[in-house]
This record gives structure tokens, sequence and C-alpha cells, in this order.
């Protein structure tokens, strides 16, 4: 939605005053605040203008799955930070009680929020209006929005391909100019994957951040996930940060220690424009001033990997069980796809001692992370190993657990480290693709860093986007 200039009737009817909003879905959310607070446009006005956006784009996308004929919003909130600013919930995690919360699945079909949560709380209370329900894989699971549920959501900039995961509703409602910012969270890359993907700005807070105190069994994913939001810009992240953030931050620098690694951290080959945006990003940084490395994979990447099930897929029997104790429905394939039975057979094993083991490996690998980048500041990577990510290939119809997770490897080699080590990481727009089959892609690269650093992170993302003028 972009301001029109004043009418000669700046307090004329309602139908005079929205012919200012044309519903072309430009306008940041800080940009939405403004027009709601200087009385151009009201919230009632942004958010039909945003369903008419979602009307008019999202038979082409599928981000979208519900929109509420009436957005939950705080009448006595209208002058908060956020003020009439629409926001699409993602269909997992916080949610508004009585919400619809399906998690992308057949078996969770009907299932409603019993409580409003924490960070929902906050974003009303700050004056967000939430518009509707976007699209996610079964469980959150896949770094592509695809599901038997709802169907595939398509990249906006071009839709024969994903618009990533398992923020990827989100994700494509933001790059589509549905809404200015979505709820998006994050537990092995899934706020940074759709972010690149899609050309946004997608910030993964350190652990316990952002609050995540919903009724889901899964919670925070026993610590490696984050929520969050998918943004256009640095300054609506900044925004959000304040709405939703606890605790204290590092202070900024003038100039930062920066290492950089493009080698593919599961060891094939990554695109070689990915790496060369990256590397475009490293000289503009060192342009800039800042003092830039090259450094090896900070990570044992099979160390790494072995911990998937305990730490991830553990949390995805747990939404099932609880669904089944709700609804009495036992997971089979007409209720779950394929790779959810997967996880299941993988997870069912474990043991105690089991998870003992994977809580020392945990430990050992923020151990080594922290060690193999003492030096630094900032870890600079692209987001994603490959430019794109294909429709149909990590989704939960893949039948082979050893399969699903080589493709996993090969397109998301760089996300999943900094859940487990509960470091904040941003993906941030940084070029687009030339090469053919991928013309006009977007390209993100992700910067990572110790706890506490959120604000070190949008600083040099803002820098990045601007081209290097600090002035900018």
């Amino acid at each position: 939605m972009t301001a029109k200039p004043p009418s000669n009737e700046p307090n004329g009817p309602a139908e005079h005053r929205a012919d200012r909003a044309i519903v072309d879905g430009t306008d940041d959310a800080t940009t939405i605040v403004r027009l709601v607070k200087s009385g151009e446009l009201s919230p009632s006005e942004i958010a039909t203008a945003a369903e008419q956006r979602c009307s008019s784009v999202n038979g082409r996308i599928n981000a979208v799955v519900e929109w509420y004929s009436e957005p939950d919003r705080l009448e006595s909130a209208a002058d908060g930070p956020l003020a009439g600013v629409p926001i699409v919930a993602k269909d997992y995690g916080s949610a508004v009680e009585g919400r619809l919360v399906e998690m992308g699945s057949r078996m969770a079909e009907g299932n409603r929020a019993k409580t409003t949560a924490a960070y929902m709380h906050r974003l009303l209370r700050a004056g967000a209006q939430i518009v509707g329900r976007s699209a996610t894989p079964e469980f959150i699971q896949h770094g592509t929005t695809e599901s038997a549920r709802f169907g595939a959501t398509r990249n906006p900039h071009r839709t024969d391909f994903s618009a990533g995961g398992s923020s990827g509703g989100a994700a494509a409602a933001v790059a589509a100019g549905i809404a200015p910012i979505a709820h998006a969270s994050d537990c092995a890359g899934s706020i940074r994957i759709p972010a690149a993907t899609n050309g946004l700005v997608g910030l993964k807070p350190g652990g316990g951040r952002v609050p995540w105190t919903n009724t889901s069994a899964a919670s925070d994913w026993g610590g490696i996930a984050s929520e969050f939001v998918v943004t256009k810009t640095v300054t609506d992240a900044k925004l959000l940060l304040d709405v939703l953030g606890d605790g204290q931050y590092l202070p900024t620098k003038r100039r930062y220690s920066i290492g950089v690694s493009t080698d593919h951290w599961a060891g094939v080959a990554p695109d070689s424009e990915v790496v060369a945006t990256t590397e475009a990003v490293s000289q503009l940084l060192t342009d800039a001033g800042h003092s830039v490395d090259t450094i090896s994979p900070p990570v044992n990447y099979e160390q790494l990997m072995s911990t998937w099930h305990g730490l991830f897929s553990r949390w995805v029997a747990a939404e099932v069980d609880q669904l089944t104790a709700q609804t009495g429905l036992l997971p089979s394939i007409e209720v779950v796809e394929p790779m959810t039975l997967a996880a299941l057979e993988a997870v069912r094993p474990l043991e105690p001692v089991d998870l003992l083991e994977l809580e020392r490996r945990k430990v050992a690998i923020e151990r080594r992370l922290k060690t193999e980048t003492i030096l630094y500041d900032i870890v600079l990577t692209p987001t994603l190993g490959r430019v794109a990510i294909p429709l149909d290939h990590v989704s939960g119809q893949v039948t082979s657990m050893d399969d699903y997770l080589q493709r996993n490897d090969e397109l998301f080699p760089y996300n999943y480290l900094f859940n487990v080590a509960r470091w904040p990481s941003i993906s941030v727009p940084a070029g687009t693709s030339s090469a053919a089959g991928t013309e006009g892609m977007p390209i993100g690269v992700q910067l990572s860093a110790r706890p506490e650093s959120e604000h070190q992170l949008l600083d040099l993302a803002q820098l990045i986007i601007d081209g290097g003028n600090e002035a900018a």
C-alpha cells in the first residue's frame, strides 16, 4: 500500500481517504504506522487493502490458507508502535485463542489455540492487527512449504520455484505485498531460508530472546527454536525486535571483525552465484573498513547432523502424540505424510540415555563454534547452498529418510548450526540470479553471531542493503 499525496478532502469520507492507498503492497510497517497515526488511513482501511491484495495474488502463490473475516486487534492499542499494521500469523506456534492452528497437517484439522500466546499479546498490545493465517509444511519439518493439507506455496518471484519453508507462507505473503511483515519461526533455518529465496530480511533471534509460550507440545523445541517475523526492511526488523524482544543487547561497533566461509559445509559444491554473491558482500564489507578473513567451516557437519532426530524430529513426535491424545487419531499415511512417519520411526527408539548424549553433543558443538570463531564478531556465509529451491524436492512426500536428509544437506548446510548453538542469525537480500533457469531469483547471505548480538547483525544487514554506504 503506497500513500498518495493529500487530496482536497483530508478529513473526508473513508472512501476518499482509502483512495490514497494503492493496493500494490510496497509500504513497510514503519510507513503504515505513520499513515495511521497521521490519520491518513484507519486500521480498517489498511486491513481492507490487505484483503484486496490477498484476493488478487494468493491464487497464484497459495501463501495464505485463511483470511479472517474480522482481524484480531485491540482498539485500546490504536496509538501503539505497530498501529494498524496487518500481520499474517503462521499456521504453527504462537496463536490467538480460538484461532485454527492446523500445523499444515490433516491430522490437526480443526485444531484451535486454547490460549493467546505471549508473542501475540505483545503484537496486539502494540497495535498490530492479525488478519489471516499463512501456510506451513506439515509440523514445520521442511525447508519448503508443500503439504498434503494445503498444497504448495509458490515463490512470488517465480512460481516454478518454492517459497521455502517452513515459514514459506509468511515470506511469500510479505514478498507479494499481502502484509508488510509476517509471523515466522525458525527451528533449523525456517525464517532465514524463505527470507533468502523471497528477497526479504529474515532475523532468527537468539535463544530465549522472544517468548514462545503456547500450548504446543513442542513449544520452543527444547531451546533450538525462535519465533520472530520476516520483513521487507531492516527498519521493520528493528521495530519488531523492540516490540517482541526481551533482555540486553551487545552495543554496535564502528568496525567488526568478520569470518567468511563459502565452503559448502556438507561437502558438496555450492552454486557459483551463491559463492560469488557472498564474496561480493565480503568485499563490500572490506571496502567499508571492516576486518574480513576467510575461515574454514566452524563445525563438524556429521557431528552436527547426528543430533537431528533427537533435537529436531523428537518434537515432531511430541506434536503427533499430543494430537493422538486429543483426537484419538493414530499417525498413518491417511492423516500424515511419508516423511512424518519416517521421522517417527527414527525417533521412537531413543532412550533417556540417548537424549543425555545429545545434550553432551550439543554442548560440544556450541563450544567448538565459539572456539573456531573466537577472533570474530560475525560469521558470514551464504544463506542457502543453491540459488533456488525446487518444488517437490524436500517436501513431506519424500519416502526415504536418507534421501531426504541428503537433499536437505545440499540445500541448507549453513542454518541448523545456529539453532543448536542458540546464536542469532539473519538472512539479508544481497543479489539476484542471472543464471539460466533461475533468472530473477533473489540470493541471500547469512550473518551469525554470539548471543545478544541481534543489533550488531541488523547494523551490518543495513550496511549490506545500502551497498556499503554508511550514510545511506
